[in-house]
């Protein structure tokens, strides 16, 4: 029988923990800064980069909006998803 938890990590809460990573330092930001623009605490924004906590979806869509993409764009495979942060990037 397949581990579920297992499973669930490779999914939504994985791709979050890589994208914020990967849109963060794209960025230059540390997660301080991060969640300074977001009005997060920097134990939370690691805690997410680990994937250690299950967001909710405000805080997901905070995160997003500090980055400049789209709320979707957070929980998206990762290969889907880092063209929309490098056009965001130059964007700023």
């Amino acid at each position: 029988m397949p581990n579920k938890k297992k499973n669930a990590s490779a999914g939504s809460r994985s791709y979050l923990a890589m994208n914020l990573q990967y849109a963060r330092t794209l960025r230059g930001w540390s997660q301080e800064q991060l969640g300074f623009e977001c009005s997060l605490k920097r134990t939370y924004i690691g805690a997410l980069e680990r994937g250690e906590v299950n967001p909710g979806l405000d805080n997901i869509d905070r995160i997003a909006r500090a980055l400049g993409v789209p709320g979707h764009t957070m929980i998206q495979d990762p290969r889907e998803a880092h063209p929309h942060f490098l056009s965001s990037a130059k964007r700023r």
